[in-house]
């Protein structure tokens, strides 16, 4: 056979045949399938509606929700359909018997005759009643794919009961990593698997099992340190013979580092220590605290009480300093997280 024509979409031609469309959706809007396939494996969109989601009623009916599905045409070569609904409607399950169990399938399916009568629908395949549960899954009609499956038990009335719907969807890939920043991430109502990069973090994460998960990257250019200084009025940024206060983000992107040398001004409690906050990317989400190092007359002394406190505004304060240490020198040497949201609060 020679090469299908015409190619799509060609300027001025008015003969693109549906099937042409159909063999464009299966190449950009299906679930992956074995190398070789001639007919698209489809699927459901799973960012439209509510992904077309089949759940039980306190009936023998189900209601299909809301969205897009991609139903493939069972002949090959002939591509796939793109189907979608707009508001809930109910589909009816086949009486239950008093001693059998049946297992059913809800499934989107289209008709084409190859006419103006071509439609979709989501109806029910109903299987055959077995002596033993849960009995056997019934074939899938040709032009569909599958929405759920309805365990019908001995005497159901009701399709609301725990194990009856169970969900049956091929769901589409997701789309490639979404470039944003920290405070547009994706809302955790996103599919399982959405995937971002932040762009003032220079972060990627992921969402699952319903929570934000980042990965650990080693990026080929790792963080340099920035000076914290200037210091605020009466403070000293700069120590003869002492690293200056400084900081930097490690390697792993989730923690800050500070180190340094600061000499202590007047009044040295709940004051801004630095003239500048930290930048946005480097504070965090709750205040953090770290201890310190007092340095007096040249000896050393972790003082229990002295804190460095890391304000979300991106401020450094000290606190619970003892009193009389006025023109002494601090030695800082901590890191924080920068996403503290998951830590144990009691």
């Amino acid at each position: 056979m020679a090469a299908s024509n015409p190619p799509f979409v060609c300027q001025g031609r008015a003969d693109h045949p549906a099937v042409l469309f159909r063999m464009t959706l299966a190449g950009i809007a299906s679930a992956p399938g074995a190398a070789g396939i001639t007919s698209p494996l489809g699927g459901v969109n799973p960012f439209l509606g509510n992904g077309l989601a089949v759940t039980g009623l306190g009936s023998m009916n189900v209601q299909v929700g809301t969205g897009l599905a991609y139903v493939p045409n069972s002949t090959a070569w002939n591509g796939e359909y793109a189907c979608y609904n707009t508001s809930t409607f109910n589909v009816a399950i086949a009486a239950s018997s008093s001693t059998q169990w049946r297992r059913d399938y809800i499934v989107a399916q289209v008709t084409d005759p190859g006419d103006a009568t071509a439609n979709w629908n989501a109806v029910p395949v109903t299987g055959t009643f077995s002596s033993s549960s849960p009995g056997p899954l019934p074939a899938i009609p040709a032009n569909s794919i599958p929405l759920a499956i309805v365990n019908v038990t001995p005497n159901m009335t009701v399709t609301n009961a725990g194990g009856t719907v169970q969900d049956a969807r091929l769901l589409l890939p997701l789309p490639g990593i979404w470039p944003t920043t920290s405070s547009a991430r994706p809302s955790l109502s996103a599919p399982e698997g959405t995937m971002w990069f932040e762009t003032d973090t220079n972060q990627a994460g992921i969402i699952i099992n319903g929570a934000y998960v980042y990965f650990l990257l080693n990026t080929t250019t790792p963080d340099t340190w920035h000076d914290l200084r200037p210091a605020s009025s009466g403070w000293t940024g700069s120590v003869s013979g002492e690293y200056p206060p400084q900081y930097r983000k490690t390697p792993d992107g989730q923690h800050v580092e500070i180190y340094g040398i600061v000499g202590l001004g007047s009044p040295y409690t709940a004051t801004n220590i630095f003239a500048n906050p930290l930048p946005a990317g480097y504070r965090p989400n709750h205040q953090s605290r770290c201890q310190v190092v007092i340095i007096s007359n040249g000896t050393s002394n972790m003082v229990s009480t002295a804190f460095l406190n890391i304000l979300t505004t991106g401020y450094l304060q000290f606190s619970n300093f003892p009193t009389g240490l006025g023109g002494t020198n601090v030695f800082l040497n901590c890191s924080f997280p920068l996403d503290s949201s998951g830590l144990i609060q009691s």
